[in-house]
């Protein structure tokens, strides 16, 4: 229900005296003006507002289709400039809307071209009978009332009540101001009592009542002849029209009194109003802005401590056109990458804009309300779309009362139907020029779908040495458009490659890059592997949004180690479907343990190769459920000649089937995990003939266990990564079990070779810290540690090392290097502490 802000709030506290009379005055009708609305309740000889007929514009052509578009927001304010130039020096402005549905977006458009040039005029609306009411709050903070002039109101007096009555119910948020053509007499106080605001001619008795009217009195009380006038402070003066004349009288003794106790709601239109002008105001004084951005990515693994993208662009953005972006400089880890020419990486986002919901949105998708004081002087306005639509945000903006600016923006979308499943996004707002403010600073959390479930993203977005129309902007940015390097425009739908063609010009990509490979050239050291140490040549393919369906799909060949995998955001309905399959044809000996050491007897060879299946769905708040089928096909033979054992009866080869169920919970950067499965694997008997070993309760078995993981970057570019787990199940046996160490094992822990020991039990937490030394070195270092209770003698033994990542620029042709080694420092088995890890080339095209 629309409600009338001048109107009474609901009673709280009413007071009837004890001597109440059994005949009352006239009926007087109480009427409160809005807290802070300009001007007293009585004015003569004021005239009339200038008007500004828009009743014969297209407003199609006033008001922007998607104010994401900085073109389509620039070319709106020109058209508005010369509609609106010549009324820059008018006390007041009378709008004439047109009558149909494009009322309100008209309404709010020029309120806006006219405060952001003049922020002390008053705005009024005009008064049609065959207009449609304007019940939004938003349409009645942008103005400061109606307007009946002397050509609205009918030649008769009497008429008068009832034509303001009409008008308040066309727009009934703000006071109508009556400018009468003539003194009404007795009449006066009935309109005031109503809710009018009178401006009278000079001269005559209620122009002399306005010269005698007291300061800060703005509540009314009005029947015929007879008005009284309350300050907030709760003083009342009264007068009467007698013999042509207001004269003071005493306020009545035996009065029925009503008590307002209740706070008054605050103006949130009002706000927003000054919100809207400043923006256009701050856009208006904008030509050019030529500064620095640097975009960076964290992705948080589901184990460990993730990894890092990062550009710097130098950044130009001229009024009316789309910024563009030159890369400047690309990093891997923190690291320079080498790439000349240009290369472009695929673009993954939300189709997100720095736009802001208020920013020249004048078509209403958002709804506001007041979110309460932020601290003195500041305050909290939320907002939350109107419509379903999983692209628009919910949120809040902190916003200076005084000023209209935004300080910070906090807001969020959840449930998107791409590769970004939900983002929350923190807005920081700066001055970058005498007239200009805009964001600086953009800080977002993101969870992303992929094969492995949902990862986070921490990506952060900053601005900086802004240059603000200076002389030289046309002249850096036509030879960043002649360079040899890559570029990008940020358009309405998101970033678009800006691509160098034959003629020297630029052309926008009409989809964003999606795909790219990369050859890898990879030496793999571990002792628990056959051979201990392996180089290995891989090749890389992946595409985020593949077919052009946004399915994302990931391959990688490197002869004895192959994987891919695909996921279909919403690929079934309201779940994501993940699927993937892995081969490892390096041969690794298991063997057992027996008091405290791994035994020199009993080996045997494993190869395998698994598939998966995934179904998820998001439940919301960072909730998600996802279910899991596995296939594993393990392949068992006999094991490096040093650890064989004549006659030992190899375990049946064949496959495993494995569901789990899985719930996680990710929220910046903190991320919680649980899981239980169910498996059943081949069953037989294995071992040697005089002690024969039986495959647990026919095959079947179980897996569970949950992990805690916090990603935080405790200084920029200095990331913090802390881990625990635990992991158990039952009906396990030598074969299948939990593994301890290695590149594949349940839980890696550095320095601890592969197949250190099959575990029903373990515990394991994880620190580390990426330490930024400079463009050509970042290092990574960890401490890690595991407790693990020994499927072969039910003993628990732990087990730590410390990690050591470096990441170093690339050379000839490769893109990056990364070395990634661990050294076991304890362990209660003797002979599985070790070196092991990697050394990675990357060439990226």
């Amino acid at each position: 229900m629309p409600r009338r802000s001048f109107a009474l709030l609901p009673v709280l506290a009413i007071t009837l005296p004890l001597t109440l009379p059994l005949t009352l005055p006239l009926p007087l009708v109480a009427q409160a003006l809005p807290q802070g609305a300009p001007g007293a309740p009585l004015r003569s000889a004021v005239p009339e507002p200038v008007s500004l007929d828009l009743r014969g514009v297209d407003g199609t052509q006033l008001v922007p289709k998607d104010n994401r578009d900085a073109a389509q927001a620039e070319i709106v304010r020109q058209r508005w400039v010369p509609l609106v130039a010549g009324l820059k020096g008018a006390p007041a402005v009378r709008l004439l809307l047109p009558t149909g549905e494009g009322r309100l977006p008209l309404l709010l458009a020029a309120a806006q071209a006219l405060k952001a040039q003049a922020p002390t005029q008053r705005i009024y609306v005009a008064f049609d009978p065959q207009a449609m009411p304007l019940l939004e709050e938003t349409a009645w903070g942008a103005v400061d009332g109606g307007a009946l002039v002397a050509a609205d109101l009918n030649p008769d007096p009497e008429a008068w009540r009832g034509q303001l009555t009409r008008a308040q119910d066309t727009f009934p948020g703000r006071p109508w101001t009556l400018w009468l053509p003539s003194d009404p007499g007795p009449l006066l106080s009935v309109l005031m009592g109503d809710g009018g605001r009178v401006v009278v001619p000079a001269g005559g008795p209620a122009a002399r009542l306005a010269e005698a009217l007291p300061p800060g009195f703005t509540e009314v009380e009005g029947g015929p002849g007879d008005l009284t006038l309350r300050s907030r402070k709760g003083e009342s003066r009264r007068w009467v029209f007698a013999e042509g004349a207001w004269s003071p009288a005493p306020l009545p003794k035996d009065r029925h009194e009503v008590a307002v106790t209740a706070a008054e709601a605050y103006d949130v239109g009002a706000l927003l109003a000054k919100v809207r002008a400043t923006q256009l105001r701050s856009r208006a004084a904008v030509r050019t802005v030529q500064a620095k951005a640097d975009l960076d990515l964290h992705l948080q693994g589901g184990r460990g401590p993730g990894g890092d993208l990062g550009f710097r662009f130098a950044y130009f953005e001229t009024a009316g056109e789309w910024p563009e972006l030159l890369q400047k400089e690309v990093r891997f880890n923190g690291v320079t990458a080498k790439l000349d020419g240009e290369v472009q990486l695929p673009l993954i986002e939300s189709r997100q804009s720095m736009s802001l919901p208020v920013a020249l949105g004048l078509t209403e998708r958002y709804r506001y309300r007041d979110g309460g004081p932020a601290s003195p002087g500041r305050r909290r306005l939320r907002f939350e779309p109107v419509g379903a639509d999983p692209l628009l945000y919910s949120g809040e903006l902190e916003v200076d009362e005084a000023t209209g600016r935004i300080l910070i923006e906090r807001r969020e979308r959840t449930n998107l139907p791409g590769t970004v499943k939900s983002e929350r996004e923190i807005l920081t707002y700066g001055q970058v020029a005498p007239d200009a403010w805009r964001p600086t600073s953009v800080q977002t959390f993101e969870r992303w779908v992929s094969a492995d479930g949902v990862v986070q993203v921490q990506r952060r977005f900053t601005y900086r040495d802004f240059e603000v129309n200076g002389d030289g902007f046309e002249t850096a940015r036509t030879a960043a458009r002649t360079s040899g390097s890559t570029m990008l425009k940020v358009t309405p739908e998101g970033a678009r490659y800006f691509t160098r063609q034959g003629d020297g010009t630029r052309k926008i990509e009409e989809k964003p890059k999606s795909s790219g490979r990369a050859l890898a050239a990879v030496v793999l050291v571990d002792p628990g592997l056959t051979p201990p140490v392996a180089p290995l040549g891989g090749f890389l393919y992946f595409d985020y949004n593949a077919f052009g369906k946004g399915i994302q799909l990931n391959a990688l060949t490197a002869i004895l180690f192959n994987t891919a995998s695909l996921a279909i955001p919403r690929g079934l309905g309201s779940f994501d479907v993940s699927a993937d399959a892995t081969a490892l044809l390096i041969k690794g000996t298991e063997r057992p343990v027996e008091k405290g050491r791994l035994a020199d007897k009993d080996g045997v060879g494993r190869r395998f190769g698994k598939v998966g299946l995934e179904l998820g769905r998001d439940l919301g708040l960072g909730f998600r459920l996802e279910g899991r089928g596995d296939f594993e096909y393990d392949d068992f033979s006999e094991g490096d000649s040093k650890y064989r054992t004549p006659g030992y009866l190899l375990p049946s080869s064949g496959l495993t089937r494995v569901g789990t169920l899985q719930g996680s919970w990710l929220y910046r950067g903190f991320q919680v995990r649980a899981f239980h499965g169910w498996g059943r694997r081949p069953d037989g008997t294995y071992g040697l003939a005089a002690d024969p070993q039986s495959v647990p309760e026919g095959g079947d078995f179980r897996r569970w266990g949950g992990s805690l993981g916090l990603d935080r970057e405790v200084r920029p570019g200095y990331w913090f990564h802390g881990e625990a787990g635990w992991a158990s199940g039952r009906a396990f046996d030598r074969f299948k079990a939990l593994d301890v160490g290695g590149l594949g094992g349940a839980v890696r822990i550095a320095g601890i070779r592969a197949n250190a020991i099959t575990a029903d039990r373990l515990v394991y937490a994880k620190t580390a810290l990426a330490i930024p030394t400079g463009p050509n070195l970042r290092l990574s270092v960890s401490l890690e540690h595991a407790r693990a209770r020994s499927l072969d003698d039910q003993k628990t033994y732990g087990m730590s090392g410390v990690g050591l990542a470096g990441d170093l620029p690339g050379f000839w042709l490769f893109t990056a290097v990364r070395v990634d080694l661990g050294l076991g420092v304890q362990s209660d088995i003797a002979g599985v502490k070790t070196v092991n890890g990697f050394i990675a080339l990357l060439r990226v095209f």
